[in-house]
């Protein structure tokens, strides 16, 4: 199968549909991933990194059980992961701008399933659209200087890949690399699916671990477009190789051993001056009670935006961006 990249649509060019079901399909996805994992056993001794606190939390209560977590059922995980979204139509925040992007990636999302088989009955494109079209703003809200600009994003606890979208679509010229990191395999592999069905050329670590595949991430970001990791791998990433890092809806959810680790490793692979975008919800959700601005300033991060709009109001979920600290600009005047 081979795909096009960035704007033009998902056409599949050599391989038929069954072959596509066959390889991104739940059998075979599983095992894979469940080999990958018994090969890697001795770096999972610490549960936390394969385990999501709030995902935990509604599994063990039987709630969301559409989003099947440890589970995965195929391509059709693609559509369960878009039917959950808040759907409350919160009023645009600056719609001249979210509209046309969020019209993009509407066709995109369609031509996603379509290239996957999966019907788009009941899939809520349009306020996925309208997220991902404020995501992709927001994170390049204002001019930053040429080796500030994300040509190498990282997105750790991706959903099911939407970050993708806008980032590859025609329209951007910055974008070289994404590198998407997630530890529950429902999620992983509805990634997997999902970047197959936009037309990414991605590396992904489950399948070439289990062909016994040395997996160099620098090495295989020349000719791919996504870096796809299980989070026990996170240490695969190069140190200061990456320009923009992404904690969408996710950084509260985590087991708290978690969080510190995580950002442990931001604070490595993130370059002096590179920037990692939050978005989250300040009150009313906060399951590891983990005190997230302290733990950012303490690894090196400053807040350099936070706009004042209200959650729940105006935007779903507010978005800040934090900027590591660049030692070459500090200003050292001369003792005379």
């Amino acid at each position: 199968m081979r795909f096009a990249r960035r704007g033009t649509m998902p056409v599949m060019t050599s391989a038929p549909q069954r072959t596509v079901n066959k390889r991104l399909g739940r059998e075979f996805s599983m095992t894979m991933f469940r080999e990958a994992a018994e090969l890697d056993r001795d770096l999972l001794q610490d549960e936390h990194l394969t385990r999501w606190l709030f995902a935990d939390a509604l599994h063990a209560r039987g709630e969301r059980r559409e989003m099947s977590f440890y589970d995965y059922v195929g391509p059709h995980h693609v559509r369960r992961y878009m039917r959950w979204i808040d759907r409350f139509p919160y009023r645009d925040w600056f719609p001249d701008q979210v509209a046309p992007l969020a019209a993009i990636s509407e066709q995109r999302d369609r031509a996603v399933l379509e290239a996957l088989g999966v019907d788009p009955k009941e899939t809520l494109f349009e306020p996925i659209g309208r997220y991902n079209a404020e995501d992709y703003l927001l994170q390049r809200f204002y001019p930053v200087p040429d080796r500030m600009k994300p040509r190498t994003i990282l997105d750790f606890g991706a959903g099911h890949g939407r970050q993708a979208n806008l980032a590859f679509h025609e329209g951007d010229d910055v974008t070289e690399t994404m590198i998407a990191i997630d530890g529950i395999p429902g999620s992983y592999l509805t990634q997997r699916a999902y970047y197959a069905a936009l037309g990414l050329r991605c590396a992904d670590y489950i399948e070439a671990r289990t062909r016994g595949h040395d997996f160099d991430v620098a090495e295989r970001s020349v000719d791919h477009d996504v870096i796809h990791l299980p989070t026990w791998r996170f240490d695969l990433v190069p140190d200061e190789s990456v320009d923009l890092a992404l904690l969408v809806q996710v950084i509260k959810e985590l087991p708290r051993r978690l969080v510190v680790h995580v950002l442990q490793e931001f604070a490595r692979v993130v370059k002096p001056g590179g920037a990692v975008y939050v978005r989250d919800h300040l009150q009313g959700h906060h399951p590891n009670h983990m005190p997230i601005d302290q733990l950012m300033m303490a690894n090196g991060f400053v807040l350099e935006f936070a706009p004042a709009v209200q959650d729940r109001v105006e935007i779903h979920g507010l978005p800040r961006i934090w900027r590591k600290l660049d030692p070459a600009l500090y200003f050292e005047p001369e003792l005379t």
